[in-house]
C-alpha cells in the first residue's frame, strides 16, 4: 500500500497535469491516512478554490494554518478563499499574516492589494501593489491590482496605463480587459469601453459581470438593442442579478417597450421588495406603458429614494388621501420641475371640490399663473411659511389620491387661465398678420438628463426660412444668447426680456398660432392652455410621453415628432419642416 508521501507526489503530478478530479481523490486518500498532512490540506484547498468550491476549501486551509502557523503559503490560499466568500476583512488578515511570515512574497503583497481594493481601502491597496511590483517587476497581478487602486482613487488615466502593461504581457488576460473597460467608462469613453468589454466577454463568456458591464457601456453609447442582448445574457447566467433586470428594463424603456421593462422591474422588486429605487423605476415604466393605476401607487416610493432626499419635508398634518375635508384647509406643496407642476396642476381644481379651503405652494415663477386656477384660495411661494392647514399632499401625489387611470385622466383643456395682471409681449405678437410661431430649443440645464431636452438652435433655421411665418423666441436663461448663432437675416423676434415669469409666458403663448419646442416647460404650458404645440422629442423620450405615438391624452393639442434614433435631431427637424410647409399651404 502506497505511503502518504507517495500518494501526495502522485496527486501533485495529476494536479499539475490538470487532472483535477483524480488529484482531488488522491489528496483525500492522503488525508484519510494522515489528517494532519499540511501539504495535502493546502493543495486540496487550492484545487477546490480553482473549481469554485471556496466554502469547502476554506476549512481545509484554516486547518493547514493551524497545523503550520509559520508556513506562509496556506495563509495566501486561505486569503484567496475568504475573498471569494466575500469575507474581506478576514482575507486581509490572512494576507497580512502571509506578508509578515514571508516579506519577499510578491504574490502575498499583490493579493493583499486585491482584498484592500474590495474593502475600498484604495490608498492601502496602492501601497501593497507598489510593494508587490518592487518585489517582482512586471508582475501582472500586481499591475492589475495597482490599476484597480488607482481607479478607486479617481486616477483612471493612470489605471489605464497599468492595465495596458498587463495586456502587453498577456493579451488574453480577461480581468485586465474588464478592468480597462471600467477605467474607460470612468473616463467618459463608453465606445472604447465597449471594445474592451467585448474582448473580456470573449475571453471569459461565463462571467456575469463582464456581460453586465458590457451592457452598461452599450447603453451609454445609445446602442440599446445591443445592450438589451448583453443584459439578457447576464440574466441567463444569473437570474437573480437585480441590477441586470433593472438595466435591461431601462433598455426596453429607451426603445419604447415599456411593458417589457415593467415585467423585468417586477422581477427585480420581487427579489428586493424593499428597494425604493426599484419601485421608483417600476413606477416610471408602468406610467410609460399607460398603466396608471399601478403606476401611481409605485410612484409614491419616490420619497424613500436618495434622489428625493433634498425634497423631503417633515409634515405634522396628515397626508390627504382624497377624502372630503368639510370645513378644513388642504395644503398642496410642490416638488420637481416647472413642467411637472404645470402638468399636474390640472388636479388642483378637483381637490378644491372636496375641501373648504385650498392653499397651493408654487415655485415663485409659477405663483401668479397658478393663482388663477379655479378653487385656489391662496398661492404661496416655495420657501414661504405655509398657513395653518388640516391636511397636506404633494402636487404629484394627487393622481394617486384620486385613483387616476388612463381612462379617468382629466384631459379637458385649457385648465389654466391668464392672470389679468400679466404684462406680455402679446402686442408685439398681435401686430403680425402672418402665421405666428414661438420656439424654444433648450430646457433647464439643472434638470436631470438636460442634454435630452436641448438641441442646437441652428437646427431651427430651415423652419424659420419657411415663407409666410414670423418666428418668436421664447427661450429664457443663458441659452437665450445662442440666438446670435442664427443667420441675422432671419429676423427672429426675441421676446425673452418681456417674460418675467410663467404668467407672462402664458399670455404670450396664448397669442401665438403655434409653439414648437423641445421637451421643456413651455411645451406643458402650451398644452395646458390648449394652444397648438409641436414637441420635438429626443430618444429616449421619457416615461411621461408613453410609447410610439405622436399624441398623448394629457394634452390634446400636442403633436410629437420623435427621434427615430438617439441623437437624430436632423430627422426630427426635417419632419417638422415638412409639416410646417404643409400647414402654411393649408392656411393660404
Amino acid at each position: 500500500m502506497a505511503s502518504p508521501q507517495k500518494l501526495l507526489r502522485r496527486a501533485l503530478e495529476q494536479h499539475q497535469a490538470g487532472q483535477l478530479l483524480e488529484a482531488g481523490e488522491l489528496y483525500r486518500k492522503v488525508l484519510a491516512k494522515d489528517p494532519k498532512n499540511v501539504d495535502a490540506l493546502n493543495l486540496l484547498g487550492t484545487l477546490l478554490l480553482a473549481v469554485g468550491q471556496a466554502d469547502t476549501a476554506v476549512p481545509l486551509l484554516q486547518r493547514a494554518t493551524e497545523l503550520a502557523p509559520d508556513f506562509f503559503v496556506p495563509y495566501v490560499n486561505l486569503g484567496n478563499g475568504l475573498q471569494q466568500l466575500g469575507q474581506i476583512d478576514e482575507a486581509i488578515a490572512a494576507f497580512q499574516t502571509a506578508r509578515r511570515l514571508e516579506p519577499s512574497s510578491a504574490e502575498a503583497a499583490a493579493n493583499l492589494a486585491s482584498a484592500l481594493n474590495d474593502a475600498k481601502r484604495h490608498a492601502d491597496a496602492l501601497e501593497a501593489g507598489t510593494e508587490a511590483l518592487r518585489l517582482q517587476p512586471g508582475f501582472p497581478a500586481a499591475l492589475n491590482n495597482l490599476g484597480n487602486a488607482l481607479l478607486g482613487l479617481g486616477r483612471a488615466d493612470e489605471a489605464v496605463e497599468h492595465y495596458n502593461q498587463v495586456l502587453t504581457l498577456h493579451p488574453a488576460d480577461a480581468s485586465a480587459r474588464f478592468n480597462l473597460g471600467n477605467a474607460q467608462m470612468e473616463l467618459g469613453d463608453p465606445a472604447t469601453a465597449v471594445d474592451s468589454f467585448q474582448r473580456a466577454v470573449k475571453l471569459d463568456p461565463e462571467d456575469v459581470e463582464k456581460h453586465f458591464n458590457l451592457g452598461n457601456a452599450l447603453r451609454a453609447s445609445n446602442r440599446f438593442d445591443d445592450a438589451i442582448a448583453s443584459f439578457e445574457t447576464a440574466i441567463a447566467l444569473d437570474p437573480g442579478h437585480v441590477a441586470a433586470h433593472c438595466n435591461l428594463a431601462a433598455g426596453y424603456q429607451a426603445t419604447e417597450r415599456s411593458e417589457q421593462a415593467a415585467a423585468h422591474l417586477m422581477k427585480a422588486t420581487a427579489l428586493e421588495p424593499d428597494s425604493a429605487d426599484l419601485h421608483w423605476n417600476l413606477a416610471l415604466a408602468l406610467l410609460q406603458s399607460g398603466n396608471m393605476e399601478d403606476g401611481w401607487a409605485e410612484y409614491e416610493w419616490r420619497w424613500q429614494t436618495d434622489s428625493f432626499a433634498s425634497q423631503r419635508r417633515n409634515w405634522t398634518a396628515p397626508t390627504w388621501k382624497g377624502e372630503n375635508l368639510d370645513g378644513g384647509t388642504l395644503f398642496i406643496h410642490t416638488e420637481q420641475g416647472f413642467g411637472d407642476a404645470i402638468r399636474f396642476c390640472r388636479f388642483v381644481s378637483m381637490a378644491a371640490e372636496r375641501v373648504d379651503r385650498l392653499v397651493l405652494e408654487c415655485r415663485p415663477q409659477l405663483t401668479r399663473l397658478f393663482s388663477s386656477i379655479p378653487g385656489v384660495d391662496q398661492a404661496i411661494d416655495l420657501g414661504a411659511e405655509p398657513p395653518a392647514h388640516d391636511a397636506q399632499i404633494s402636487l404629484l401625489s394627487l393622481p394617486y389620491a384620486f385613483g387616476t387611470t388612463l381612462e379617468s385622466l382629466p384631459a379637458d383643456v385649457p385648465y389654466l387661465a391668464l392672470p389679468t395682471d400679466a404684462a406680455p409681449a402679446s402686442a408685439v405678437v398681435a401686430a403680425r398678420d402672418v402665421l405666428k410661431v414661438g420656439f424654444v430649443w433648450a430646457g433647464s440645464p439643472t434638470r436631470q438628463e438636460a442634454e435630452l431636452r436641448t438641441c442646437d438652435v441652428t437646427l431651427f433655421e430651415p423652419l424659420i426660412r419657411v415663407p409666410g411665418i414670423q418666428f418668436f423666441s421664447l427661450q429664457v436663461g443663458t441659452e437665450q444668447q445662442q440666438l446670435a448663432d442664427l443667420d441675422p437675416t432671419l429676423n427672429v423676434i426675441d421676446l425673452a426680456d418681456s417674460l418675467r415669469d410663467f404668467a407672462d409666458t402664458a399670455a404670450t403663448v396664448a397669442a401665438l398660432d403655434l409653439i414648437i419646442t423641445v421637451d421643456t416647460a413651455v411645451l406643458h404650458l402650451a398644452g395646458a392652455l390648449a394652444r397648438p404645440v409641436w414637441g420635438l422629442m429626443s430618444q429616449p423620450t421619457g416615461y411621461f410621453w408613453m410609447d410610439n405615438r405622436p399624441d398623448i391624452p394629457w394634452y390634446p393639442s400636442l403633436w410629437m415628432f420623435r427621434q427615430p434614433a438617439p441623437g437624430d435631431w436632423q430627422s426630427v427637424f426635417k419632419e417638422a419642416e415638412n409639416a410646417l410647409r404643409e400647414l402654411v399651404s393649408v392656411r393660404r
